[in-house]
């Protein structure tokens, strides 16, 4: 006899711990599991957890010839040793997609890609092979190339996933403000639908993706110009609220006006990477805290990359620093002995990006299939 009764706490404890593949597969075993596996509580629960198979990656889309399936690919985190490629499940050939963000093992992804402005958004989660076609907005879009910025991003307080979109009606330009305002819309996962934000930003956010999300707020950097002067700042949107809040830079930088520099999130703290006004021979990291409801920046270390110019991609699980050559190059630095490894990978300096990544259920429990059901055997769900 199959049970339908829902699996007790020490069943419910015990699956929770166990990698998505294997649960996954697990919900073939009887209905009480196949409800439990996709019910929001668990999914939530074994999202949570801190088990040791819980193993953290670092997500990049690999950059391949023309005509070969696109998919990413999967670094360890501690080593950067290739793990897996998981492949994008819509993919054609001639189509190309493009990950602007990643957050509990779920990318926020474009396909196909041009124009960014008018095509369609994903989420996909390659651990369970989910896809989720986003709702198209109902805003009237620009006839003329638009700069676009993105943000993806979890709130936890609101247990919900958000996109953020800016439509700017002109491409970018560091040496004048925008003419028009740009179009700033929210799109929300538990509604499907998407949100006008009325609002008058008065300057450029220099990035189409923000790499940094941090306690459901997201992080750019802009640029303010006044007349010859520019003006250089870090931009959070909260996610929540849908407030824009302008953070100026540590004061070594304030005179200089144009920044050279980066953001990350490492052991849930904002970092900032950035050139010293005086010489590009040195990256200056910075890491922002609150005091007092105020934010202040203070300075951690100093690397010294006066033998090539590269640019740092992101942290790795145990404080290194990933940064990529203007030729392409991977290297790892350690700020404890102050070395770089050359990891010997070559990369292509205006196409990788890096995300942290977690395997997770997330997407799951949207699927509306009934049990029993068959699965298809390339394990690809759409919702």
């Amino acid at each position: 006899m199959i049970s339908a009764d829902p699996p007790g706490d020490e069943i419910t404890n015990i699956l929770s711990r166990l990698p998505v593949k294997a649960l996954m597969q697990f919900r073939c075993v009887c209905k009480s599991w196949f409800n439990l596996i996709r019910d929001p509580h668990f999914v939530k629960m074994h999202m949570n957890q801190h088990s040791s198979y819980k193993k953290s990656y670092l997500i990049s889309k690999d950059i391949l010839d023309v005509g070969e399936k696109e998919c990413c690919t999967l670094y360890c985190d501690e080593t950067f040793a290739e793990h897996k490629n998981p492949e994008f499940p819509l993919w054609e050939s001639t189509k190309s997609f493009e990950v602007f963000g990643c957050c509990n093992g779920v990318l926020f992804l474009l396909y196909p890609i041009t124009p960014r402005s008018d095509c369609n958004m994903y989420f996909w989660n390659p651990a369970t092979k989910i896809v989720k076609n986003l709702s198209s907005s109902t805003v009237q879009l620009p006839d003329i190339p638009v700069h676009v910025v993105f943000g993806f991003g979890y709130i936890p307080k609101l247990d919900e996933y958000k996109v953020v979109r800016i439509l700017y009606s002109e491409q970018m330009n560091l040496t004048d403000p925008p003419k028009l305002p740009p179009i700033v819309e929210v799109y929300s996962l538990k509604t499907d639908s998407w949100t006008k934000i009325e609002i008058d930003l008065s300057y450029f956010i220099t990035s189409h993706m923000a790499k940094a999300f941090l306690d459901g707020s997201i992080y750019w950097v802009a640029r303010k110009v006044n007349e010859t002067v520019y003006d250089d700042f870090i931009v959070s949107f909260d996610m929540a609220g849908h407030v824009f809040e302008e953070i100026k830079l540590p004061k070594s930088y304030l005179d200089d006006g144009a920044l050279t520099g980066s953001l990350a999130v490492f052991r849930d703290s904002l970092y900032l990477f950035v050139h010293c006004p005086e010489s590009l021979d040195w990256w200056h990291i910075w890491m922002m805290k609150e005091d007092c409801s105020l934010k202040v920046w203070c300075h951690q270390f100093k690397i010294d990359c006066s033998f090539k110019i590269c640019w740092p991609l992101c942290f790795m699980k145990n404080g290194e620093v990933i940064f990529e050559s203007i030729e392409g190059d991977f290297s790892i630095y350690d700020p404890i002995n102050q070395q770089f490894q050359d990891l010997h990978f070559q990369g292509n300096p205006e196409m990788i990006e890096l995300f942290a990544y977690k395997e997770s259920l997330v997407l799951l429990d949207l699927v509306t299939k009934s049990w029993p059901s068959k699965f298809h055997d390339n394990g690809n769900e759409k919702v």
